[in-house]
């Protein structure tokens, strides 16, 4: 299974969130409507049903590794402290959802903010392996503005203290097993895909093996505007992948 993951809040949730599954290499499934909440405990249930299920899903797994060097913390006790809301004081005081519109340090929403962060602490070690042209990862710390992870990484953090809870095993941070959580970075697989564009998503989906019920999602007056443009896999050789 791949999710497209999302940091929108309230009623957003429903219609930004998606999940897609894929069989043998075609696509067979393909819903949203679900709150973050909603879709962790289906993939809790789909695990206890198949407990081969593999799911890739698209935010960042773990902050930049000097933050959590600094504050003496594995990702398993910062998605701990995120679960609770608690990583920050002031977090603490406001809930991540509120807090994130007031932020400290190194997370920011103002360029003021921005600037006093060096450029070799804006990013994870994944994220700077996987530059490519077309393809600049955002800093997790940034939450605010068009394109950014910040908000959806730190809430999917949390979701991963649920599901790492429900036995599944996080990738790479946990030994080899199943069911298996790994990080993806879809625009890799994709290339540089406009994907605002109706004619661009069209075309690239004319490549993709999907049940025939489900085709009718490749018209551009169908298709949402995240994940049936994005096509996904899991690399078993990679160790780029969800690395702090």
């Amino acid at each position: 299974m791949a999710i497209d993951w999302s940091g929108r809040s309230g009623r957003d949730q429903r219609r930004a969130l998606w999940l897609g599954e894929a069989v043998d290499g075609e696509l067979v499934r393909l819903e949203g409507g679900r709150t973050r909440a909603e879709l962790v405990e289906l993939l809790i249930a789909e695990a206890n049903r198949d407990p081969n299920l593999i799911v890739g899903i698209d935010f960042a797994f773990s902050l930049p590794a000097w933050y959590l060097q600094e504050r003496q913390l594995t990702p398993r006790q910062l998605w701990a402290l995120l679960a609770d809301e608690v990583l920050t004081p002031a977090m603490r005081q406001f809930g991540l959802t509120r807090w994130m519109n007031r932020p400290e340090l190194p997370f920011w929403i103002t360029g003021e903010a921005h600037a006093r962060l060096a450029p070799d602490q804006m990013v994870r070690r994944t994220e700077q392996e996987v530059r490519v042209p077309g393809v600049q990862p955002k800093s997790v710390f940034q939450l605010v503005g068009a394109g950014q992870v910040g908000r959806g990484s730190l809430f999917g953090m949390a979701a991963l203290h649920r599901l790492a809870g429900a036995g599944f095993r996080i990738w790479p941070f946990d030994p080899s097993g199943l069911p298996l959580v790994v990080e993806i970075f879809p625009r890799v697989l994709t290339g540089p895909v406009h994907k605002n564009s109706p004619s661009e998503r069209e075309r690239y989906l004319a490549a993709v093996p999907m049940r025939p019920d489900l085709a009718d999602w490749r018209r551009p007056a169908r298709m949402p505007s995240t994940l049936p443009s994005r096509r996904w896999s899991w690399p078993p050789g990679s160790t780029s992948c969800g690395r702090s």
